[in-house]
């Protein structure tokens, strides 16, 4: 008898005890579910505005999930909206309540920011304020996150006046793990700091500009990796278009990446400068148009060479070697109305490029090569190498072309030179040497039957006059050494209006023209 009623106080101890727990834990969920709505509504800084639908908290679990949340950021002292984001739900898990209640410390296992999509204005956009002052409340507080992931998120950037996107990301999705926001990490360029990261994306927009875009099909980064998608950059208007709207030249442009890999990447701050360093970069099968209708005024801007373009870059750039497999690149001119545009075509182009940086000691040179098949025929080499640290940008470039059929470029020249040319060049190599002033060199060809037709001004036909005079001084490529080589010399001064393109070409069309029209002994 004495030991039933002794099951039934220890039954009923346990009852009782378990039905006060859970109303303990009741009460205690309530308290923080209403603590937690306070906190938000109160230690958020004024200048932004949060709403949700529902709070769900989990003691037991540790956890809390915002559903249908909504997030305004003014501009401090100001009544215009800067940037909001709208989210189907955050998940926290893992929360330490205590140190959150009763410290300064918030720790928390993993945050999970579902379909997020953010707004951000570059201009003012106003928006109603609601009576929320633009008052700022100081924040001491450490947080420490073990994972933070977003989940098909978007991301839009508006520009000036709110009805433009200058910059977007769909489908975005991104893990970051180990990361610690407090007082000293918030006053860095990048106010937190992070461990392991991943990354991907679906497509990306970015305006460049009143006259370009870039377009990605994705981006996917991982273990240090970066992969690009279909790139694609291009002019926003047709080339007719385009030439209506330019008050000065500028190219039409068209350039398409299928693939692009960066390796071993890792990028941050160095105090305020930015860095980007990289063991490697590839380019799989880019192909390039280029369009350029001289008709426009010139722009008569000063042109960088590309090691002062590189010097003057406002990050540390480090890429130990940067490879182009299987590139294409079409150049064109439009020289006189009512005529076709003169193009030259680099195709099947392999290019190696190692030590692009600005940060490497002096001496230690950016070394280009290059080799390709010129208007799709004749192979061409191009050994190009420049030491960005040099102020006075000296270079040094040599190149060989073989088995060129000059027939193949008369579209070419017979715009924007009125001249066309016959005759096969079996071997021609150049070598240059200059500085952003000059520069100097050497040529050597092997060539038969070469003459050039000089044509009439509407380039319908021949001047014949012009091309009588012109052939008595050029060689036709008899006149060769043993070996059959005839030599000519370099020189040209550089426009430091244009491109180094440009200042190339002066070099080898006067090397060409001193062969053709010189004793053509070597030096």
């Amino acid at each position: 008898m004495a030991d039933r009623k002794l099951k039934k106080r220890i039954v009923w101890i346990i009852t009782v005890s378990v039905v006060l727990i859970l109303l303990l834990l009741t009460i205690l969920q309530l308290r923080a579910k209403s603590y937690i709505a306070n906190y938000l509504s109160q230690r958020i800084p004024d200048h932004m505005h949060l709403t949700y639908d529902q709070i769900q908290v989990n003691l037991i679990r540790g956890s809390i999930r915002l559903t249908e949340v909504g997030l305004d950021i003014l501009e401090k002292d100001a009544n215009f909206r800067k940037a909001g984001m709208s989210l189907e739900a955050i998940d926290l898990k893992g929360i330490g309540f205590y140190q959150a209640i009763f410290g300064n410390t918030i720790s928390i296992r993993k945050i999970r920011l579902l379909k997020p999509i953010t707004e951000y204005y570059q201009g003012e956009h106003q928006v109603k304020n609601n009576g929320i002052a633009a008052t700022d409340s100081p924040m001491e507080i450490t947080l420490s996150l073990a994972k933070l992931s977003i989940e098909d998120g978007e991301f839009k950037i508006f520009g000036k006046g709110g009805d433009s996107i200058v910059f977007s990301v769909e489908n975005l999705n991104l893990s970051l793990e180990n990361l610690k926001l407090d007082k000293e990490t918030i006053e860095r360029e990048i106010p937190f700091s992070y461990g392991d990261y991943n990354l991907s994306t679906g497509l990306v927009y970015a305006d460049l500009g009143p006259y370009e875009a870039v377009n990605l099909g994705g981006i996917n980064i991982k273990n240090q990796e970066m992969e690009l998608s279909n790139l694609y950059l291009k002019s926003k208007y047709d080339k007719i278009t385009l030439s209506k709207k330019l008050d000065k030249e500028h190219d039409y442009i068209d350039l398409k990446i299928p693939e692009l890999r960066m390796v071993n990447m890792d990028f941050g701050f160095n105090k305020e400068r930015f860095f980007l360093n990289s063991s490697s970069l590839d380019l799989q099968k880019p192909k390039m148009e280029i369009y350029r209708d001289k008709l426009v005024q010139d722009d008569y801007e000063q042109k960088k060479l590309y090691s002062r373009m590189l010097r003057e870059l406002p990050i540390d750039l480090n890429v130990s070697e940067v490879k182009i497999n299987n590139g294409y690149i079409a150049y064109s001119e439009l020289v006189k109305r009512g005529t076709v545009p003169g193009e030259i075509v680099f195709a099947v182009l392999e290019a190696t490029i190692g030590n692009v940086s600005n940060t490497y000691k002096n001496g230690e040179k950016t070394q280009i090569k290059v080799m390709a098949q010129l208007m799709g025929e004749a192979p061409i080499e191009l050994t190009w190498n420049f030491d960005a640290s040099k102020e006075n940008d000296a270079f040094y470039v040599s190149g060989v072309v073989t088995d060129f059929k000059s027939e193949s470029i008369n579209q070419f020249l017979r715009s924007n030179l009125r001249t066309e040319a016959e005759g096969d060049v079996q071997e021609l190599y150049f070598t240059v040497s200059g500085d952003a002033i000059s520069s100097s060199g050497d040529m050597k060809m092997n060539y038969e039957d070469f003459r050039f037709t000089v044509l009439k001004k509407d380039r319908t036909g021949v001047n014949k006059l012009l091309t009588f005079v012109g052939n008595i001084f050029t060689n036709d490529g008899s006149k060769t050494d043993k070996q059959g080589y005839r030599y000519g010399e370099i020189y040209a001064e550089r426009d430091n209006t244009k491109s180094f393109f440009n200042y190339l070409w002066l070099n080898v069309m006067d090397g060409i023209v001193n062969t053709l029209t010189g004793d053509g002994k070597k030096e």
